[in-house]
C-alpha cells in the first residue's frame, strides 16, 4: 500500500506540466455552462434536457479517456522509454497508480460536470424533472461504467501506438452514440462504450417526479462488474510482464 501511495503522488506529480489538471476542470465547467445556458432558452420539455446532457457526456467519454490515456503513455515513453515504470521494483503499483490516478481525475470531472449542471437545473432553471440526489448517483454511476474502458485505454497506449488508443476513442464515441438509439437496445450491454450513458439514462426515470417506465439495467451493471474486475486482474498480470515493446516506431 506504501508503494502505491508513493506511486500515486509521483504520478500526480508528473501531471503538473501536462494539459490532464486543466482539461479536467475546464471541460466539465465549460460543459455545464454552455448547456445551462442553452437550455435556459430552449423549448425542450426538462426531461429530455437532462436526458440529452447524460447522454453527451456519455458520448465523449471514450474520445476523453482515449485522449487522456495517450497522453499519459507518451509522457512516460518520452521520460526514458518507460523506464520509470519497468524498472521499479514493485512494478504492479506503478501500473496500478497510472491507471488510478486518471480514473480518480475521470471520477471527479464527472461529479464536477454532473452537479455543476444538476445545480444549476435544480436552483437556477427552477427545473425540478429529477431529484437532486440523482445528479450525484448519476455521476458515480458514469464514473463507475467508465472504469473499464481506462483500463483497456491504457493497455493500448502502453502496447502500441498512441494513436490507436484516440482512433478507437472516436469509434467508441460514434458506437455510444448509436447505441443511445433503438438499435442499442438489445446490444448496449455487451459494449463497454455504451454502459455509462445507457445505465444512467435507464436509471433517471427512477428519480423522476413524472411517470416513466423504469427498464430493467440490472444485468448490464452486471456484466460491467464481472468484465472490469476481470480486466483490472489482467492489465495488473501483463504490466508485471511488459518489457516495454510499442508498435510506435
Amino acid at each position: 500500500m506504501y508503494n502505491l501511495l508513493c506511486s500515486l503522488k509521483a504520478d500526480y506529480l508528473k501531471t503538473k506540466h501536462t494539459p490532464l489538471r486543466m482539461a479536467h476542470l475546464v471541460i466539465p465547467c465549460a460543459m455545464a455552462a454552455v448547456f445551462l445556458a442553452y437550455y435556459a432558452v430552449a423549448p425542450w420539455n426538462a426531461y429530455s434536457k437532462v436526458q440529452a446532457y447524460f447522454q453527451m457526456m456519455g458520448m465523449g467519454f471514450p474520445l476523453l479517456i482515449g485522449t487522456f490515456c495517450a497522453i499519459v503513455a507518451e509522457q512516460e515513453a518520452y521520460a526514458g522509454a518507460y523506464q520509470m515504470m519497468l524498472a521499479v521494483t514493485d512494478r504492479k503499483s506503478a501500473f496500478i497508480a497510472k491507471l488510478t490516478l486518471l480514473i480518480l481525475f475521470g471520477a471527479a470531472s464527472v461529479v464536477l460536470a454532473s452537479v455543476l449542471f444538476g445545480t444549476g437545473c435544480y436552483f437556477v432553471l427552477k427545473q425540478h424533472v429529477v431529484q437532486y440526489s440523482f445528479y450525484w448517483i448519476g455521476a458515480f454511476a458514469m464514473a463507475g461504467g467508465s472504469i473499464f474502458l481506462y483500463v483497456w485505454h491504457m493497455f493500448l497506449a502502453l502496447r502500441f501506438h498512441n494513436g490507436i488508443s484516440v482512433g478507437l476513442g472516436i469509434a467508441e464515441s460514434l458506437m455510444a452514440a448509436v447505441c443511445l438509439t433503438g438499435l442499442g437496445d438489445s446490444i448496449w450491454i455487451f459494449l463497454p462504450a455504451a454502459w455509462s450513458s445507457r445505465v444512467v439514462c435507464s436509471m433517471m426515470p427512477a428519480y423522476s417526479e413524472e411517470q416513466f417506465p423504469v427498464s430493467d439495467y440490472s444485468r448490464g451493471i452486471w456484466i460491467c462488474a464481472v468484465v472490469t474486475v476481470a480486466a483490472l486482474i489482467l492489465y495488473v498480470m501483463w504490466g508485471c510482464k511488459w518489457e516495454g515493446a510499442k508498435g510506435n516506431e
